[in-house]
């Protein structure tokens, strides 16, 4: 046990306990209770001395003074944790490691090798429950460690812990480069470098690289080796021989077995893996079978069915693989769907733990992988029974995972203001906006590549912020239990009814594009198969807002592909003259959906194509749970606005000055030229109702993030995350590409408008391509000369393409919607204010009608007298 390592310099505290007995007996006292009470556990752990354990550790973590009680204590965590660990009490383990590391760094303390003894396992055990950033960010931070003590054992063992978290999450080629790295070291143990030469083959297999990997595995011979042979069953096995792959694993697992301590995990991932065999093999008994003491295995005590306890049921990916798995092979749709409802319980377990954007966005994409199947179930059974609750269940999954990391941000936001007071919500909201200003930082640095030190720090302080955002989120998580909940139909209906609107809701899959149709309290469900004709048609029409003079050039042709994907995306049924609301999803979030056209035309003069805004006033939302959130009442109509204009560069705007002429006459706060800087919009942009920013903007890339350009500096996307007390009624970004970014399955795009929305935007209008200047200028114009007449966000943006479209002053090529359908709005179809007063002069027109009968009834009963 860890004992062992305290012992290490068991001279030593012999030493210093005399000392310091002379000094003070009840530190003497305190220090010397807690190596005893790890003595006593070490002697005989069980489950009755590890909860005599922990009663003693309650009490001596509220009386450690001195560092050496607190090194201690951190000895005692780590026993604890190495107990916890070795029988699955994997959360516990977790807790206990994480209590050590903290008391260690955030009190100096040294003189324990809490690598070996506390972050190589936490590390370990952060990538076995799917919580693969912290474990980056805990193995990283070792590494470092180990670097600065210029410990080489340590380092490499680092880096190859390191590529199995990059291998577990799909990041093959990150784990191949890291691993080639160290495999260069001349220092690695004979141990190390079979480690390496595994972890190669097994990256370069994930990579499918069929050449690499029969070419890897020459340097391994197949001799009574487990992992060597375990390697060749799986290449096997990709390459499409099953049977050699189970000859081959037969003999890994026949090896295998020998151990007589084998981790529970380690041994269900091995029948788990069997039974992968065994469904290539289409030998679905046995696959069942594999699964099943994958399952007892992790659960000795439970009976295994469908109807499992979920309170057994703990944060740990094999318990996916083994649902899934058991999923995929049920004949039965109901046991089917059951299966996946405990993967999707264990998920929402995993998720639980995770504390950064990046982590719950790529542990979300499983989940929606697993929503397609499920949804792609009921299609099926709604085909053939055609009963409305298949198609409520199917709705119910496609909402789940939409936006699913947003909604939550969004949740704990409306938990804070409800209870503003409450000291956990403050602290979780304070610690969220901390991490997100820190990654920030760490980005721009990467980017840079300046102050490399600083990084190292940074990964500390993030580490160190995350464990304790982790147990933050846990208490608050045991305090307000209720969870976020999907919108039921009904609601949505009673909103849409509410609203005179309608709504199109898409949820795109791999294979097919699922439609749901809400109007008049009816729904329609129907399922688009996107063949390669329609893919074709899709990406042209997306294609065609790339470049100004494209539409311009063959308008016939455009007419033609707009048309055919308006039929493609089942709309010939939307109501005209009517309220529509899309829900887009997938590559559909890029669609400018009021560009489409209603009818097949031959017109060449923009303003007689049949585009779908002369139909219908169009509004857009994230998922049907921010669409049925009733808004609260505006604040008050306050305008600022950020034109940095960038006058003499190749950067300038010219038209943002008259765009700015618009705003003035709204009684707008314009921060022009310098004084749009960011430090300037971080300062004062809260204090406002309507926040309007015309400046450029990037969608990033796979490796950089979206940024929003200000006259000194760019704002990182993260940046905009972490903004706190931020409420406004809209954000307008008449900047270029600022709804575009990195497409995240479910999550939608990484973009600049979904940052305003995660920090708190009610509303948002915003663009889908580099937009031409000018017409951003002259749009904007209409937009707030309509609003300041109705003070309706949807009204005005409707109205400002109209005006443009109608604009006897601009030519016809100017009038192709790669000019005017640029900016979609996401946000409440709100009550005009010109409403209200048409609502109030019709009442009182009634009322002088009225009294004007009687009057003139009286003049005509005289005159007849």
């Amino acid at each position: 046990m860890i004992r062992g390592n305290s012992m290490q310099f068991g001279n030593f505290k012999s030493i210093l306990l005399l000392v310091l007995f002379s000094i003070s007996g009840f530190s003497q006292n305190l220090e010397d209770q807690i190596y005893n009470a790890i003595d006593v556990f070490v002697a005989n752990p069980n489950p009755t001395t590890l909860n005599e354990l922990k009663q003693k550790e309650l009490l001596f973590s509220k009386s450690t003074i001195t560092n050496d009680e607190k090194l201690a204590l951190v000895i005692l965590y780590c026993n604890k944790g190495s107990y916890e660990m070795k029988n699955n009490l994997q959360q516990q383990a977790i807790t206990s490691y994480e209590s050590a590391w903290l008391l260690f760094s955030n009190n100096h303390l040294s003189n324990y090798d809490i690598i070996e003894f506390c972050l190589k396992p936490l590390g370990t055990l952060y990538t076995k429950t799917g919580n693969f950033a912290l474990a980056e960010n805990i193995i990283k931070k070792y590494i470092f460690i180990a670097e600065k003590e210029d410990n080489q054992a340590t380092i490499i063992s680092g880096y190859i812990n390191l590529s199995i978290v990059y291998k577990t999450i799909g990041n093959y080629k990150t784990a191949l480069e890291l691993l080639q790295k160290v495999a260069q070291n001349k220092q690695a143990s004979p141990i190390q470098k079979k480690r390496i030469q595994e972890e190669l083959t097994q990256n370069t297999i994930g990579l499918q690289n069929n050449t690499i990997v029969n070419e890897v595995l020459k340097n391994e011979t197949v001799a009574n080796d487990f992992q060597s042979l375990k390697n060749h069953a799986l290449v096997a096995l990709h390459n499409n021989k099953p049977n050699v792959a189970l000859t081959y694993f037969g003999k890994a697992k026949t090896l295998f077995l020998k151990d007589k301590n084998i981790e529970a995990r380690v041994l269900a991932k091995l029948y788990t893996e069997e039974a992968s065999i065994y469904i290539h093999l289409n030998d679905l008994q046995k696959a069942k079978i594999s699964f099943t003491k994958a399952l007892t295995t992790l659960l000795p005590f439970e009976k295994i069915s469908v109807h499992l306890n979920k309170s057994t049921l703990y944060p740990e990916n094999t318990f996916l693989t083994i649902f899934d798995g058991l999923a995929h092979i049920e004949k039965d749709n109901n046991q089917k769907l059951e299966w996946y409802e405990l993967s999707f319980f264990v998920n929402d377990l995993i998720s639980d733990q995770l504390v950064s954007q990046e982590a719950e966005i790529r542990h979300q994409i499983e989940n929606r992988k697993r929503t397609e199947k499920c949804i792609n179930i009921l299609w099926n059974a709604y085909q053939e029974k055609k009963e409305f609750r298949f198609l409520e269940q199917a709705f119910q999954y496609a909402e789940k995972t939409k936006s699913f990391v947003l909604k939550e941000r969004i949740y704990q936001k409306n938990i804070l203001e409800q209870f503003p007071n409450h000291p956990l919500l403050q602290l979780q909201n304070q610690l969220l906006s901390k991490q997100e200003s820190l990654i920030n930082e760490y980005i721009r640095l990467q980017i840079t590549q300046e102050n490399q030190d600083r990084l190292i720090t940074l990964n500390s302080e993030l580490a160190n912020l995350s464990i304790q955002l982790k147990n933050i989120n846990k208490k608050i998580n045991n305090t307000f239990k209720n969870k976020t909940k999907t919108t039921s139909l009904p609601n949505l209906q009673d909103k849409l009814n509410r609203d005179k609107a309608q709504m199109v809701y898409y949820f795109w899959t791999k294979e097919n594009t699922y439609f749901f149709y809400l109007n008049n309290e009816k729904i329609t469900w129907k399922r688009i198969s996107f063949d390669l004709e329609k893919e074709a048609v899709l990406s042209k029409f997306i294609h065609s807002f790339e470049k100004a003079n494209t539409i311009n050039a063959n308008i016939s042709a455009f007419t033609t592909i707009a048309n055919n994907l308006y039929s493609i995306l089942e709309l010939e049924q939307v109501e005209q003259q009517k309220n529509l609301v899309f829900i887009p999803d997938g590559l559909l979030h890029f669609v400018p959906f009021d560009a489409l056209v209603t009818q097949k035309s031959n017109a060449t003069t923009y303003t007689t194509i049949p585009f779908l805004i002369y139909q219908n006033k169009i509004a857009y939302q994230t998922n049907a749970a921010f669409y049925v959130k009733e808004t609260t009442a505006k604040k008050n109509n306050t305008i600022v606005g950020f034109f940095p204009v960038f006058k003499n560069t190749n950067a300038y705007l010219a038209y943002s000055i008259a765009e700015s002429k618009a705003l003035e006459k709204n009684k707008a706060v314009l921060f022009m030229n310098e004084a749009a800087n960011r430090e300037n919009f971080k300062k004062y942009s809260n204090q406002y109702a309507i926040i309007h920013l015309s400046t450029h903007g990037t969608s990033g890339s796979f490796n950089t993030p979206a940024t929003l350009v200000f006259y000194d500096d760019v704002m990182l996307v993260n940046e905009l995350y972490g903004l706190q007390d931020y409420h406004p009624d809209l954000v307008v970004l008449s900047a270029c590409e600022t709804g575009i970014g990195k497409l995240q399955k479910g999550e939608g795009a990484i973009s600049i408008a979904r940052a305003f929305q995660y920090a708190g935007a009610k509303n948002i209008l915003f663009s889908l391509w580099k937009i031409n200047d000018f017409a951003t200028s002259e749009i904007m114009t209409h937009f707030y000369s309509n609003y300041s007449k109705n003070t309706s966000f949807f009204e005005s943006n409707y109205l400002s393409k109209i005006d443009y479209l109608e604009d006897q002053n601009i030519s016809n090529a100017k009038k192709s919607p790669y000019y005017w359908s640029a900016f979609v709005y996401y946000g409440a179809i709100d009550t005009s204010k010109t409403n209200y007063i048409y609502y109030a002069l019709g009442f009182l027109l009634l009322i002088i009608l009225f009294l004007s009968y009687g009057r003139i009834a009286r003049f005509l009963k005289r005159k007849k007298i």
